[in-house]
């Protein structure tokens, strides 16, 4: 039968590639045919002044969100059983850490991400500058946890 295979523009992680070549590869029965191909900027993005680099930017920003709520989330995993441990002194000594965590740092992160992964569009340098405090914030909730849970390795 006829079979269509449509890809959403989107890569491993669900982010919106940007403009450029790219090689689509199918593989049936020990055979492999390629075929490249190239992702052009929507006329209606670029009419509304946004370039292929900005796209390439937003990318790259968002592939640092996307590593940067991963890395959240599994701190978030090592506190949580820290909490849960019924050591009495581990919790006590975690809970200032887990209260910043959990209450505060972790949506912030979230929410950056979720801001400047909706649409086609320039990033704002206040996004940029905001990644950049944010991830002082995670290194320096990271030592401190690594300070009491160990390297988490």
């Amino acid at each position: 039968g006829f079979n269509r295979m449509v890809w959403n523009v989107r890569d491993t992680e669900g982010l919106s590639v940007p403009p450029g070549q790219y090689q689509a590869r199918l593989s049936v029965g020990g055979e492999s045919q390629t075929q490249r191909f190239n992702v052009l900027i929507d006329p209606r993005v670029e009419a509304g002044g946004v370039t292929v680099a900005d796209l390439r930017e937003q990318y790259e920003h968002n592939k640092k969100m996307n590593a940067m709520v991963s890395e959240v989330d599994a701190l978030i995993e090592r506190v949580r059983a820290a909490q849960e441990s019924g050591d009495a002194d581990l919790q006590r000594r975690i809970a200032p850490i887990a209260e910043r965590l959990i209450t505060g740092l972790s949506d912030h992160i979230t929410y950056l991400r979720g801001m400047t992964a909706r649409v086609d569009m320039k990033i704002g340098r206040d996004a940029i500058a905001r990644h950049e405090v944010l991830r002082v914030e995670l290194d320096d909730i990271t030592r401190e946890a690594n300070g009491i849970l160990g390297s988490g390795n």
